[in-house]
């Protein structure tokens, strides 16, 4: 019955601040990327890299 209460209290304090760290996250891992990928300078940095990798990474040219 305590956890429940602790539980409560954690949700009651932090509710407001979830949402925004929540956007914070998603901006972060997944618009970020997504929006740097589509900048022709990273498509030509990210080609150049993978040419001087010493292995092969299947699935990658």
């Amino acid at each position: 019955m305590k956890e429940g209460k602790e539980q409560k209290g954690f949700l009651k304090r932090f509710g407001k601040w979830a949402p925004i760290i929540g956007g914070i996250w998603i901006a972060l891992n997944i618009i970020l990327p997504l929006a740097l990928l589509r900048v022709p300078a990273v498509q030509e940095l990210l080609v150049a890299a993978r040419d001087k990798l010493p292995f092969d990474i299947s699935g990658v040219g």
